[in-house]
């Protein structure tokens, strides 16, 4: 037998699922490139799922997670907002402390099968 793990998947609800590690993902990347377009490609991801995404969000918290830029002399391109950088953080936040009791909790109930 393989060794036991167990896995804990964090999304938001607010109905249906808004927000979870793959939004966190793209949020994370165009912060580092500061492109929707350029995040979605690395996640081999279509633009326009990426932009349903962020815009279900956005819908579901009631505040702006990107503010996107047309092209022209120098370029469009998307920033995080800082709210949706805070929000961001906040998630990440929470499922790094999930994770840490969750972590916990599993040796403490399955030690004896470690």
């Amino acid at each position: 037998m393989d060794k036991m793990r167990y896995s804990i998947r964090v999304q938001l609800h607010a109905g249906d699922s808004f927000f979870g590690a793959g939004v966190a993902d793209l949020l994370m990347l165009v912060d580092e490139t500061r492109s929707l377009n350029k995040a979605c490609e690395r996640m081999n991801m279509s633009y326009s799922k990426g932009w349903r995404i962020v815009k279900y969000a956005e819908k579901e918290l009631g505040f702006n997670l990107l503010m996107s830029r047309t092209g022209g002399a120098n370029g469009g391109g998307s920033e995080v907002t800082e709210e949706g950088r805070k929000f961001t953080e906040c998630y990440l936040n929470f499922r790094n402390e999930l994770n840490l009791c969750g972590e916990a909790l599993f040796k403490k109930n399955f030690n004896n099968y470690l």
